[in-house]
């Protein structure tokens, strides 16, 4: 998308890059979940969560983007146009990931090791 925008540049413009399913953090989460063959996370209150600032600011403010104008006016076409595959291209061949996600406030569950 970036190497479209700079084929075809107009200042100002804002493009979204997402895909074409717009779907709440849940969703993504629950059908991670399935994919994965694991037991999907309780549903947890917010305040209760634990998160950073910068997660909790992501979650204060979840809205909905379109990607209309990556398409109409970039061309761009999406390989993984919505949730279902997006997740099956994350999640179901590759199993659980090995480092906790950055916007978590938590340890991660494989440091890397230092050497020395």
């Amino acid at each position: 998308m970036l190497v479209a925008s700079i084929g075809q540049p107009r200042p100002g413009a804002v493009y979204n890059v997402c895909d074409d399913d717009p779907a709440p953090p849940e969703a993504v989460v629950a059908h991670a979940a399935t994919l994965l063959g694991v037991p999907q996370p309780p549903l947890v209150p917010l305040e209760a969560a634990g998160l950073s600032p910068m997660a909790r600011s992501f979650y204060d403010d979840n809205k909905r983007v379109s990607n209309r104008l990556i398409k109409t006016e970039l061309g761009v076409s999406l390989r993984y146009p919505d949730l279902s595959r997006r997740a099956r291209r994350d999640f179901g061949r590759r199993g659980l990931p090995k480092t906790r996600h950055p916007a978590s406030s938590g340890p991660e569950e494989n440091p890397p090791r230092r050497k020395g």
